[in-house]
């Protein structure tokens, strides 16, 4: 299965966050095109700013005005199924979830599909607006809640009780009105001494690759995976993907899980139908044949991953300075392959996170990689070492806690 891909082009079409695939792909591909979508009633140019001044990267401002210079679409993120089925229509190659973005961005029709194929299903109830919230808050302790499709309302958070989440609640309803009243909220019980499997890899039509990586995640600080053939991982995360396959066609894209398993159950808590941060940045960066794998993936002939490592590692880069400055990056280029950042530009010469209207405190992270979980994590933190920022953090126990969690496991 052998391709010039030097001829070939590849665009990637993405809100911010996964810059670094445009970065990863350069080389691989005789053409990189990256494009931010970016108007709007009263653009300030944040989003226009995104992937400019990368080498090897053309930047294209108008999408439509490009769309015949390239061969092959990537859709990164779960938006845009509308566009990536358009493009499918008129004979285009897309990598994407396509209109099956929906098993990530409608969370309770997810839940409802996950029942319905006979996978165990959680405690769950969907709660119609924000007064709802409260009272059933009021009244039920220990939960999570999570938002359908709307991330920039708040990610996903815990709920001891009624008079910790509060000030919560009170912040969505100061922040967004009357708004709160239309929004559908998914409230989850927690499953206790569970532990948390999962899926990190890619899926075509319903396939999976013959291997995967098998990771452990500390929230927010690290990341750390280990590559096992796809038959060896837990019998819960095969027989999640299995009953979700037969719903996937057309889904060509990458692919992640997170279950809680207790007594003999997989708990499958969360779909990820996009390119996985973390995670995902981990093992684009290990798999070899990239450009075989999204080429032949995008037309519906599953690629088996060849790789460069058998250990990843992934920490998170922090900064609240972040949140609303432009975040200056730096480091020597020979660390460059393995700095990952968010809404990521380079102007005048220095890399810079650059702040969008979601405010967040990740700037980005820290990959290494390694055929022993040592080499995997030394590489990792020297590279951090050499990166630096105002107000930069770099929570390197969390990836200790991942490898201890890990060894737990295994």
């Amino acid at each position: 299965m052998s391709e010039d891909f030097s001829s070939k082009s590849c665009i990637v079409f993405d809100n911010g966050l996964f810059v670094s695939l445009a970065e990863r792909l350069v080389g691989e591909f005789g053409k990189v095109g990256y494009h931010c979508p970016w108007e709007s009633g009263f653009p300030d140019g944040r989003e226009l700013v995104i992937g400019t001044g990368i080498e090897g990267i053309t930047h294209e401002r108008n999408f439509w005005e490009a769309v015949n210079d390239y061969d092959l679409f990537i859709f990164p993120d779960c938006w845009f199924g509308d566009l990536q089925e358009y493009l499918r229509s008129i004979g285009k190659r897309v990598w994407g979830a396509g209109n099956k973005s929906s098993l990530e961005l409608a969370r309770w029709k997810a839940k409802e599909l996950i029942k319905s194929v006979g996978l165990p299903s959680n405690d769950a109830e969907q709660i119609h607006g924000l007064e709802n919230l409260r009272v059933y808050l009021q009244e039920n302790d220990d939960v999570f809640i999570k938002i359908s499709a709307f991330r920039g309302l708040g990610e996903t958070f815990e709920s001891k009780n009624y008079t910790e989440s509060k000030g919560q609640l009170d912040e969505l309803r100061s922040k967004y009105g009357a708004m709160m009243d239309m929004i559908d909220f998914i409230v989850e019980k927690k499953i206790p001494d569970a532990e948390e499997v999962g899926y990190d890899g890619y899926c075509i039509d319903g396939e999976f690759p013959d291997s995967a990586f098998f990771g452990w995640e500390v929230k927010d600080r690290a990341y750390f995976g280990k590559l096992v053939d796809y038959d060896d991982l837990p019998d819960s995360v095969k027989e999640a993907n299995t009953a979700l396959s037969y719903h996937m066609d057309g889904y060509r894209q990458f692919w992640s899980t997170e279950l809680r398993e207790k007594d003999g159950k997989g708990y499958l808590i969360d779909i990820t139908a996009r390119h996985a941060s973390p995670a995902g940045e981990t093992f684009v960066q290990a798999m070899e044949n990239i450009a075989e794998v999204l080429w032949f993936g995008a037309a519906g002939q599953l690629v088996h991953a060849k790789w460069s490592a058998k250990f990843c590692a992934q920490i998170i880069m922090c900064s609240e300075w972040a949140e609303e400055h432009c975040q200056a990056l730096m480091f020597p280029d020979e660390v460059r392959p393995f700095v990952k950042i968010y809404n990521h530009a380079i102007i005048d010469g220095v890399d810079y996170c650059v702040p969008q209207l979601a405010k967040m405190k990740q700037v980005g992270s820290i990959v290494g990689l390694g055929n022993t979980v040592e080499e995997a994590c030394d590489m990792a933190k020297e590279n951090s070492k050499q990166v630096s920022g105002f107000d930069l953090d770099f929570e390197t126990d969390g990836l200790d806690k991942a490898v201890e969690e890990m060894e737990k496991a295994t």
